[in-house]
């Protein structure tokens, strides 16, 4: 066992910690989410891409508008989204990373410590579209 399955196997522990109604339970989830997607990018398992899209949603799903958090779990299910879309080449996977890009942006105001890392990964999708469909707008926004 690796030490990102060691990871993992404790994530999934702590989230069994906090059942659903649970105030941890948005956290335990995301965290569980981040390292299936980690180990997603070590290892290439399509499996652990497809458990990190779902948990990470289910994240989401607890921390609505408002929530000081929702924009961390916005642009990680972005990035799930484009991991995907380079692994299997969906553009609706392109187009969801867009939009929650988008939305994750939107909660990122300038001066916010991740802004920038939103920005570089929107006009990364951006880019992607661009190359898919050649539609200008797309590379004028990336840039």
């Amino acid at each position: 066992m690796t030490k990102l399955d060691d990871k993992i196997s404790r994530k999934w522990k702590e989230l069994e910690c906090h059942p659903p109604g649970d105030t941890g339970r948005a956290m335990a989830l995301y965290n569980l989410a981040d390292s299936l997607d980690d180990r997603f990018l070590e290892m290439d398992d399509i499996a652990d891409l497809e458990e990190a899209i779902a948990l990470h949603q289910s994240a989401l799903d607890l921390r609505p508008a408002g929530h000081s958090d929702r924009s961390d779990s916005l642009y990680n299910l972005a990035l799930c989204f484009s991991h995907r879309y380079d692994k299997q080449g969906t553009v609706a996977d392109l187009e969801e990373a867009i939009t929650l890009g988008r939305a994750a942006l939107e909660l990122r105001s300038p001066g916010h410590s991740d802004r920038a890392f939103t920005l570089l990964n929107l006009g990364c999708y951006l880019r992607n579209r661009f190359l898919e469909f050649g539609a200008n707008g797309d590379l004028d926004e990336a840039i």
